[in-house]
């Protein structure tokens, strides 16, 4: 399998194709307006991507003076990615298409992750995945986007894996490496901070420019927006709420081990209680509701501390919360934040907009997955 390059787009083709994502479809007098284009320019540029197999047209608007306006949207099949998740309990292989959807994904539960189980893995996945695909379709793969905990050798404890098998992970570039196994381009990223990008494309119902985007999963994981741009900061660690120091009445430690469904499954777990079922996010937790009770009590105050905290440092508008969670369980937790951040002092501190994310439990899969159309055309 050929090594697909990067498709590059112009600074205006990609604000077109952005501006298309973000509205569904527009006519071309709307795209030149909005882009500050003049209408000669925007009309070669969309006919261009229109030739290029990224936008089409749609059936005219009618009922207005004049021409009817014919509206463009984005081409589903004008794009193809794949994303890869690695998790402390699974691993995750995604494809999506330019707008967004998910055509087709594989999923394998494992103890914690492993270098050789990673590889095999990838290779199987990406095999099975690029058989649903048509040939022409294969020549439109941008690449694999890869959403990944940096430095997971760090993790033992929380990870419950032995620190050789973590060993390994710190000598590993799996960049180079999947690049080797798969012939593909690569683009790694931390996997809340690819969760965030996926809710920057495809959810932020209020529209917030600046937010800090919190993901509860095994662990606890963050991302920061400013000015409707991901904030990476100098190491890429931007948005870590999880190391934020926090003192829960009796000790200090990392706010991951305050709100992190790792906490939970030790709880259920001492309890005689099976604790691997809350990784299923699409059932029902069957176990007694004291316990998710507490569990959100006890994360909703964390996410609060660090709503409190970014308001404070950044004044941002929003805290959009996701996670890991079925549904019900992510709503009684976005109210209890809401709840336990009225009553935090904030005094001098414009207080947040808490919020449901809308990707959902897969962001960070759909996340990673959308890493190389991110790279390509926005």
């Amino acid at each position: 399998m050929a090594i697909h390059l990067a498709d590059s787009r112009s600074d205006n083709e990609r604000a077109i194709i952005a501006l298309i994502n973000k509205h569904g479809e527009l006519p071309k007098t709307e795209i030149a307006e909005l882009t500050g284009l003049s209408a000669q320019s925007a009309t070669v540029i969309i006919k261009k991507l229109e030739s290029d197999g990224l936008v089409k047209r749609n059936a005219p608007i009618k009922g207005s003076v004049g021409q009817p306006k014919v509206p463009f949207s984005l081409n589903v099949d004008g794009a193809l990615s794949l994303g890869l998740k690695v998790g402390r309990r699974s691993y995750d292989m995604t494809l999506l298409d330019l707008c967004g959807n998910v055509r087709a994904t594989i999923s394998e539960k494992v103890a914690y992750p492993t270098v050789d189980g990673l590889l095999s893995f990838s290779e199987r996945a990406v095999n099975a995945l690029l058989k649903q695909v048509t040939v022409e379709q294969k020549t439109r793969l941008r690449g694999l986007g890869v959403a990944m905990p940096f430095e997971i050798w760090t993790w033992a404890e929380e990870a419950a894996a032995p620190l050789a098998v973590l060993e390994q992970w710190k000598q590993f570039d799996p960049k180079s490496a999947l690049e080797a196994l798969l012939s593909l381009p690569v683009i790694i990223c931390n996997d809340a901070a690819a969760a965030c990008s996926a809710e920057m494309s495809f959810g932020n119902p209020e529209g917030f420019t600046h937010f800090l985007y919190l993901f509860v999963g095994t662990f606890l994981g963050g991302g920061l927006v400013i000015n409707n741009a991901p904030y990476l900061g100098k190491a890429g660690n931007a948005g870590a709420v999880g190391s934020l120091p926090f003192f829960n009445g009796e000790n200090e430690h990392q706010l991951l081990a305050q709100s992190s469904l790792f906490v939970l499954e030790n709880t259920l777990n001492q309890n005689g209680i099976n604790g691997k079922q809350i990784y299923d996010v699409h059932g029902h937790w069957n176990f007694d509701e004291i316990y998710i009770a507490n569990w959100v009590k006890a994360t909703a105050k964390g996410l609060a501390y660090a709503a409190q905290c970014a308001a404070g440092l950044l004044d941002i508008e929003g805290v959009i919360i996701d996670g890991a969670l079925p549904e019900p369980v992510k709503s009684l937790l976005v109210e209890e934040t809401r709840r336990a951040l009225s009553q935090r002092d904030m005094r001098g501190i414009a207080s947040p907009t808490i919020t449901e994310g809308k990707v959902g439990a897969r962001a960070q899969s759909i996340g990673s997955a959308n890493l190389p159309l991110v790279a390509n055309y926005y």
